[in-house]
């Protein structure tokens, strides 16, 4: 399962859609939601986190699923404003670092290539 925590509504639409037509198992989540409790709960292969969230932060929230004892794949979603935070976000395993903009297409072949899957 893919889980994937964005504050884009737009993301979340076309990844919804580009998901839902591969038939592949997948959690997308605003920021307002519980990713951690989900994270943990659903325990998904592959996790995507937006550096943009906020109560807790993109990286807290790496952070706080490193400290719980998830050890699955992360891939993050940043921008120019968090490069200085992309060394603290591979520290916490971060696969990928993908820089806005972006779209769809470009985070699903961040998160293809995090998991190994290049078929």
């Amino acid at each position: 399962m893919l889980l994937i925590a964005t504050i884009d509504p737009i993301l979340r639409k076309n990844l919804h859609q580009t998901l839902t037509e591969k038939g592949d198992p997948f959690l997308l989540l605003d920021e307002g939601e519980n990713i951690i409790e989900s994270v943990l709960r659903y325990n998904p292969s592959l996790v995507v986190v937006d550096l943009y969230l906020t109560h807790p932060s993109g990286l807290e929230t790496l952070r706080q699923l490193r400290e719980k004892g998830f050890s699955g794949k992360v891939v993050v979603l940043g921008g120019q404003s968090n490069q200085s935070l992309a060394p603290e976000a591979s520290q916490l395993g971060a696969l990928q670092i993908i820089g806005r903009p972006f779209n769809a297409n470009q985070v699903l072949g961040a998160v293809r290539v995090a998991s190994g899957d290049l078929d």
